[in-house]
């Protein structure tokens, strides 16, 4: 509502305005009443009104005095106040009266008997006109804000900010100021143990829609209270809370933060972290507050359970700043390496837990992360596997310490240290089948050379007993066996086909004595090479 003062010397004419007009319908609000000229300035000065309305003749100052008085203040006490706006209600018809009201800039003449559809009228265009004016002053404001804001955020200030500072917010030498910045750690993703890829939250990241939902955090906190602009700092947001925004709440920061946090919570956003920098009396101390506010996120994961961090409650306490558990993540690759399900899992929450307690800053919990997942991906690409299959990839690869927990985190890390522990399994079966063929392929090539099982396997860098082992798993017969099947078909053939003597064939597929090759002819075959030849011939 826009605020009007009534001006006149008869009480019953103020009262009657009153009762007339539809004040709220138009747009307006009666905050008060004065009897003449004289107490009009002096209520003017105190109201501070949109519109005066007001009658002309009145004893001692009369209605064209108190406007000349009012548009002719000086200009500085009209710096921090708007003139308002005059409309002139009278009984006199008077042509000078109204050229000299025009002179002075009055919105409207009216003459006495009132008519409430014109005054209406009146009033209802006179609010459209203060709504955009209000509108565009309300914005210079604030991008004046901003850019001060930004002078002393950066370091920026010229001659003169500070002062345009206090005079544009109002605030006083040794006033309290805190810079907030606030983090939305909503979870990136749904992770479950059959989801085979997950999609971000609707809007969880997004920059823009978190600004608003500070704002609204900040306008239900701080109702009718000026200067709350929330400023991007990348993902996160910011905000410089004042005395006045801190007098409420006895000046507690905890408080403050606490509170915030309900009203995040009420919202459906219960995963918000703030961090405050160093409380200030200065504005040209608002830079180094912002960047304790910065600072300050270094102590992220020591108070995550609070999400609430104050860099004067924790500047003095230890920060890791680099990963060196190089053994804990060791014993992490060889846990999914030999598929120890339930020790990897608990392993990995020792790992998280270590870091915890170690005060590790974000940066240093993303590094360790990403050092362990490239590790992870080398084992994989050295087995040949192909990484983009495992369903958990891309979350994990995707996380980043400032904008997470380490709750999520270390779900998102176990999930793909199993993905990852099965797809390797995976992927030694295939290349275990595929070396198989291949073995299958080289004795087939070089069964009438002096190879054994203990050759083949030194061939192809393996274990003799594990090659016997997977050779009769794959393929239902023990090594010996198949290679003499190979001989054998082979020696029968030559029998058949050629009149090569026995002890030539024995020699060309593989036998060192032809004595043991017709002893081990005879048993497959129940004759003699020489009486398998003779059947054959005689058939013929």
């Amino acid at each position: 509502m826009h605020r009007v003062l009534l001006v006149d010397d008869e009480v019953y004419a103020r009262k009657g305005l009153r009762k007339l007009i539809r004040w709220e319908a138009c747009g307006f609000e009666v905050a008060g009443e004065a009897n003449d000229g004289d107490e009009a300035c002096t209520r003017i000065e105190e109201l501070q009104p949109d519109v005066v309305i007001t009658d002309i003749r009145m004893p001692e100052t009369d209605g064209l005095e108190l406007i000349r008085r009012t548009v002719e203040r000086d200009e500085q006490v009209l710096t921090m106040r708007k003139q308002p706006y005059f409309i002139i209600v009278s009984g006199y018809n008077d042509f000078a009266y109204a050229q000299q009201a025009v002179r002075y800039g009055v919105q409207d003449y009216i003459l006495k008997p009132i008519d409430e559809i014109e005054l209406e009228g009146t009033l209802r265009k006179l609010a459209e006109e203060l709504n955009r004016h209000k509108h565009a002053e309300q914005t210079r404001r604030e991008q004046e804000y901003v850019r001060l804001l930004d002078q002393f955020i950066y370091g920026e200030s010229e001659s003169g900010t500070l002062e345009q500072w206090t005079e544009l917010t109002g605030t006083r030498a040794g006033d309290a100021l805190a810079y907030l910045l606030f983090e939305n750690n909503t979870p990136h993703f749904r992770v479950s143990d059959n989801t085979q890829e997950e999609e971000p939250e609707p809007g969880a990241r997004n920059g823009e829609n978190f600004g608003r939902i500070v704002q609204s955090v900040l306008g239900k906190m701080y109702a009718n209270r000026s200067y709350l602009h929330v400023k991007e700092h990348g993902e996160r947001i910011g905000v410089l809370l004042t005395a006045e925004h801190l007098h409420p709440y006895s000046m507690n920061l905890h408080e403050v933060a606490r509170q915030m946090q309900s009203c995040f919570a009420e919202m459906g956003h219960d995963s918000v972290s703030i961090y405050i920098g160093k409380v200030c009396y200065e504005p040209l101390l608002i830079g180094h507050a912002y960047q304790t506010a910065l600072k300050a996120i270094s102590y992220k994961f020591i108070s995550e359970k609070s999400g609430i961090v104050l860099y004067d409650d924790m500047q003095h306490e230890p920060v890791q700043w680099v990963h060196t558990d190089h053994e804990k993540e060791q014993e992490l690759l060889t846990l999914m390496e030999e598929q120890r399900v339930e020790a990897l899992e608990n392993a990995v929450g020792e790992w998280f837990n270590g870091m915890r307690t170690a005060n590790y800053a974000p940066v240093a919990v993303t590094s360790a992360i990403h050092q362990l997942i490239s590790a992870v991906l080398s084992i994989l690409k050295s087995a040949e596997a192909n990484v983009k299959e495992i369903p958990s990839f891309k979350l994990i690869l995707a996380w980043q310490a400032d904008r997470g927990t380490l709750a999520e985190a270390r779900q998102l890390l176990t999930v793909f240290m199993l993905d990852s522990a099965r797809k390797l399994a995976e992927q030694r079966q295939y290349n275990h089948r595929g070396a198989m063929t291949k073995i299958k392929h080289y004795i087939e090539a070089n069964y009438s050379s002096n190879i054994s099982l203990r050759s083949i396997a030194s061939e192809f860098y393996m274990n003799p007993v594990y090659l016997g082992q997977r050779f009769r798993k794959v393929y239902g017969v023990y090594f010996n066996d198949f290679l003499l099947q190979l001989r054998m078909e082979e020696a029968k053939k030559l029998l058949r086909q050629t009149d090569m003597r026995v002890y030539e064939i024995a020699e060309r597929v593989g036998f060192g004595s032809s004595d043991y090759f017709a002893t081990q002819f005879e048993k497959k075959e129940s004759c003699s090479p020489t009486e398998y030849r003779n059947r054959i011939l005689d058939e013929g």
